[in-house]
């Protein structure tokens, strides 16, 4: 993908980037590489030598250790600061490596305030997709090996085990950030409409329920819930309760009828529509597949 003037290689990277939700790459004695934009998330990684980076219009200088994550519709181009070039790991990966609801995701702010990551990006000044991180201690370094040796042997459970590395990395890196703990403790309304959404899932739960006891009118809460998450709360809602239906037809042996009611649905076929659209298989599919 990289090298002197390297092309991008994507009828071979794009149709493993789309099966695995993953892909990664080292790449060595790089001099330069032109301005491009793509459709996925791009952590890369400096393992070697020294670059000039240009992101968005800014430059900033890249060292061995520094590594930075690329946002949906950035461009951004690389060149050597001299003849040797520079090494390093590119991890392209999908946002519904995580979870399967970020789907149709292409937002690296939409992807951190994941319940998963849980940060609220309202709270932070400075933007994760224009910051130049820096590992300090060899532990981002360590997970990216990780998630490498996971990709090339294949075992079972290597997608599992890649997505728990890279939630652990994107976490130690917004822990780098100044002014992330106010993110990651920070109460403002949608981070509280989601934290509430995972206490109580399983109960009858309504927008409009809410917004009377906030005190908010409905459009307000709604548009407010949809400008900081991405998406409707009707629709979060819905993604996460058919995440939890899921996790229980794959470790539990409940009827779907059980699994249902569990979630906060009296409907077993509205649930069994739900679950068919979100992942493509119905319930027992579902179960079958993922018990395998």
């Amino acid at each position: 993908m990289m090298g002197s003037e390297k092309e991008f290689k994507w009828s071979y990277i794009l149709p493993k980037l789309q099966a695995d939700k993953f892909y990664m790459e080292r790449h060595r004695d790089v001099k330069s590489v032109s301005l491009h934009d793509h459709t996925f998330l791009e952590l890369t990684y400096i393992q070697r030598g020294n670059a000039e980076h240009t992101l968005d219009g800014q430059t900033t200088q890249l060292s061995a250790g520094d590594y930075l994550i690329v946002d949906y519709g950035s461009r951004h181009s690389y060149k050597a600061c001299d003849s040797f070039g520079f090494d390093n790991l590119d991890c392209l990966f999908l946002p519904e490596l995580l979870d399967p609801i970020l789907k149709g995701t292409k937002s690296l702010r939409t992807l951190l305030e994941h319940y998963l990551l849980h940060f609220n990006m309202q709270a932070l000044v400075q933007n994760p997709a224009h910051i130049v991180f820096h590992d300090t201690d060899g532990r981002i370094g360590k997970l990216l090996s990780l998630m490498q040796a996971e990709l090339q042997s294949r075992e079972a459970g290597y997608t599992e085990m890649i997505r728990c590395y890279l939630i652990e990395l994107l976490l130690l890196t917004m822990r780098k950030l100044d002014d992330a703990q106010s993110a990651a403790t920070g109460q403002d309304i949608s981070a509280f409409l989601t934290k509430y959404v995972a206490e109580h899932y399983m109960e009858e739960l309504t927008l409009q329920e809410l917004a009377t006891r906030l005190n908010y009118s409905l459009p307000y809460l709604s548009k407010r819930f949809k400008d900081d998450i991405g998406v409707s709360f009707v629709h979060y809602l819905q993604n996460y309760r058919v995440m939890q239906g899921c996790r229980l037809l794959t470790s539990s042996r409940r009827t779907l009828a059980e699994i249902t009611e569990m979630v906060g649905y009296r409907d077993v076929k509205f649930f069994s529509s739900l679950v068919k659209r979100m992942t493509g298989l119905s319930p027992a599919d579902f179960r079958r597949k993922h018990r395998k």
